[in-house]
This record gives C-alpha cells, structure tokens and sequence, in this order.
C-alpha cells in the first residue's frame, strides 16, 4: 500500500513527527544530550554566577581525593591557592554529556592559567571507558576518579558542579547542566584567579 502524503492531513504528519521524536529522546541517551545540547547553545542553562561579597565566609571544601588513569592521587586539599573547576559526571548521562563540550571549550579558554585547575570526575571511576570516550570526541579535559570523599561533597545528582576558590572554600555550585564557556562565567574564573 502506497501512503500519497497529499492527501494526508498536516496535523497527522505532525502528530506521527512528535511521535517518532518522543520515541527518540525516551530511547536514545545520545538523542537526549543533543537535544540539551541544542538548549544550552541557544542560551538557556546559563549558570548563576555568585557576587561573593568582600568578608563573606564561603563554606570550606569537603575532602576529596581523586585519581588519574596512571593511578596518580591528588588530595583536593593540595590544591589550596589555585582555583578548582571540579566536575562531576558519567558517560551514561545525557545532560552530562551535552554540557561537556561547554566545559572543554572553558578548559582550553583557562589551561594556561596557572592560578586554574580542571577536574572532571567520572562518578563510575571506570577511567579506561571516559578517557576513551572524551579523547574520541575530540576533548582535552583530564578525568579522574573518586578514591576518597566526604558525603558533603559527592553531589546528589549529576551533573554537579563546584569551584573551590583559592582559600579552599567552595565559591560556586551548579547542580545539573549549564554553559560553562559563557562570557560571564569565564570572567568569574578568571577574577577568582586574580584574588
């Protein structure tokens, strides 16, 4: 039976569209992240960028201790006089995913700050399967994996994500997805940089 799409209704074109749409996005993560990809880029999820003001007390970051793929630990503590971007997320994800190429694009806007570092944290600590999978898109973001943390500081749900200021209080938390390389955002790092 041949179908002359002529003859049928608009309404039923677009009723069987949404269908196939909503099929989609219920079925596919990747569907679902290019949609809130789609989102992002169009100006929604911006984060909210904090006025901290001068003698505010920021609450103290949590203990974390994360390690690279070669098996390297960091304690979150040593990092105290830098400013820390930490990031918590999972492959599986669709909104981790659709934020990522924010983060990395604020990664690459950032690495040659020596006041700055990165941390993105692979909620799974499967290492192998993330760094595959960000060298395979193409992003330059170091991942590691939880080895030791307070329960203050794992995030009720991903992604989460933290900016520890150069005292080790944490200065910004976004929990759930946003544009990262916006304007203001990377102005807000850069001065927590400059402090």
């Amino acid at each position: 039976m041949i179908v002359n799409l002529k003859k049928l209704p608009y309404d039923k074109i677009f009723s069987a569209m949404m269908i196939l749409f909503i099929i989609a996005y219920l079925s596919s993560p990747r569907v679902k992240s290019w949609i809130i990809m789609a989102f992002l880029w169009a100006g929604f999820y911006k984060p909210h960028v904090p006025a901290v003001k001068p003698g505010e007390q920021l609450q103290p970051e949590p203990a974390l201790h994360i390690q690279n793929i070669n098996g390297a630990v960091t304690d979150l503590a040593q990092l105290k006089g830098k400013v820390v971007f930490v990031n918590f997320w999972a492959v599986w994800c669709p909104p981790c995913l659709a934020e990522l190429p924010s983060v990395d694009n604020l990664y690459r806007k950032l690495k040659n700050d020596p006041n700055i570092v990165f941390i993105t944290v692979d909620v799974d600590n499967n290492l192998p399967r993330s760094s595959a999978m960000l060298q395979h898109r193409g992003y330059l973001l170091p991942v590691y994996g939880p080895t030791k943390y307070t329960g203050d500081f794992w995030p009720d749900m991903i992604p989460t994500t933290f900016v520890i200021n150069k005292k080790g209080e944490i200065a910004f938390k976004e929990e759930n997805r946003a544009r990262y390389d916006d304007g203001k955002f990377v102005r807000f790092m850069m001065g927590l940089s400059k402090e």
